[in-house]
């Protein structure tokens, strides 16, 4: 345990490194004006930016919002205060980040009602990328506290404080939560919602596992017994397994959708071929199929494309095939 400690720290444990960490992550506040009116003001200015980077559909924009957010902190402080057994501190920390929630999905819902041609809940990139969460993006947040825990702890890789801003999605996804309950698009408010939560939790548990492998558990540090940090640490896992479970079972029809379309591109594209045509559009909305084909003489039966799809055992409900007629030159 010694061997892993120094190897995350760089060397042994630097109480000095700890005060910083502490005061930066909010888990010691000893200039209270100061400390809060940074965290409101950037965070407001941050979801101001980040919700009209959206809005623009901008990612630039929006990994600007991310580089200013500042909603990283207390979350990592939560963790840290854990693994300290500051149970009081914890709470905090915890709270400040709940609280610093409700205010960028707030900031975010105002700026949707101002701006003049409303956001698109469907198809605007920077929506659709942050409803439908899946564990590869669970996997991203693992990696992104870890980074940020190491961070904390480290003075000698500051460098790495903008990536794991940039990694961590964490404020746009409220930003889009704000944005889904102005347009009334629910739905998607929820998946992104589910995206941040999934982020904290994946923060959370990577945060415990590296602060108390760096030894920050230990009773020379600790300032209360082990059953708070115990309760915290099992309220987490649990939360990992459930979400584990949850984007596990979205990841899978992710992947089974996908597989379909590929099934389907691979069929039209060989129905169509056959006949001298085609494949201008094809999109599938739900149990539907709708294909657009291109070119010249004896159109290609959609009769024919549903029971070769129906041979490779992909089913729909309807098989629309509408025909563009192209002129062809002679001579």
């Amino acid at each position: 345990m010694l061997r892993v400690s120094r190897m995350l720290l760089g060397g042994n444990l630097d109480l000095s490194v700890l005060e910083s960490a502490e005061r930066s992550t909010f888990v010691v506040v000893d200039d209270a004006l100061r400390q809060y009116s940074s965290f409101i003001l950037r965070l407001v200015a941050a979801t101001v930016i980040a919700t009209a980077g959206i809005a623009a559909d901008s990612a630039t924009t929006v990994i600007g919002a991310m580089l200013v957010a500042p909603l990283m902190s207390p979350m990592l402080g939560t963790a840290l205060a854990a693994a300290v057994g500051r149970p009081s501190d914890a709470v905090r920390t915890f709270l400040q980040t709940a609280l610093g929630m409700l205010l960028v999905v707030a900031v975010a819902f105002a700026v949707a009602a101002i701006i003049p041609a409303g956001i698109s809940m469907e198809t605007n990139s920077q929506v659709t990328s942050r409803i439908s969460p899946s564990l590869v993006d669970m996997t991203i947040a693992f990696a992104a506290g870890f980074v940020a825990a190491l961070a904390a702890m480290r003075n000698d890789i500051p460098d790495a404080v903008p990536g794991v801003a940039i990694s961590a999605s964490i404020v746009p996804p409220l930003c889009v939560v704000g944005a889904g309950l102005f347009e009334g698009s629910y739905a998607a408010a929820l998946g992104a919602f589910t995206l941040f939560l999934t982020n904290y939790v994946a923060i959370q548990a990577m945060g415990a596992i590296v602060f108390l492998l760096m030894g920050l558990g230990s009773k020379r540090l600790t300032a209360a017994d082990e059953r708070s940090r115990t309760m915290w640490y099992v309220l987490v896992a649990i939360s990992v397994v459930a979400l584990v479970v949850l984007l596990g079972g979205a990841s899978m029809r992710v992947a089974r959708a996908a597989e379909r379309d590929r099934a389907v591109r691979e069929v039209a594209v060989e129905w169509a071929g056959d006949s001298g045509y085609r494949i201008s559009q094809m999109d599938i909305v739900g149990d539907d199929l709708f294909i657009e084909v291109s070119g010249s003489g004896d159109a290609p039966s959609a009769r024919d494309l549903d029971d070769e799809l129906d041979r490779e055992g992909v089913e729909f409900g309807r098989v629309s095939v509408a025909v563009r007629f192209e002129e062809t030159s002679e001579g």
